[in-house]
């Protein structure tokens, strides 16, 4: 049975697991730290990507496929074609483990609109 690939980003319109999960393994840059690109889809609100640099990203993209281009979502008529995450508010220079969901998370204060109402689980 294969193993389903896990990632710890939500879509960040409806905070749903993702499914048709990817990651590649896309290589190694400076000091060997591992690059990775996490794809998954949403399945009301479409496919999202974050890259992945021995840290949690600092935005994760709506985009129109894994490895493609980004798509707009349009928030309060706000045209967003990134969402930064919390970690990208952080000192970045902490040591953290880049899985931990929590730097995951859309920063819809650095956003500037409000977070679409999300449907109780």
């Amino acid at each position: 049975m294969a193993q389903r690939l896990q990632t710890p980003m939500r879509c960040p319109l409806c905070g749903r697991e993702l499914v048709d999960v990817r990651i590649r393994h896309i290589g190694d840059v400076t000091a060997r730290l591992p690059w990775q690109l996490h794809a998954g889809r949403c399945p009301e609100h479409g496919w999202f990507q974050a890259e992945v640099i021995s840290k949690p990203p600092r935005e994760i993209f709506p985009v129109n496929r894994p490895g493609g281009i980004a798509r707009r979502v349009v928030i309060e008529g706000k045209e967003i074609y990134a969402f930064p995450t919390i970690w990208n508010s952080l000192d970045t220079r902490q040591e953290v483990d880049p899985l931990d969901p929590r730097y995951w998370e859309v920063d819809w204060d650095r956003l500037g609109v409000r977070p679409p109402q999300r449907a109780a689980a």
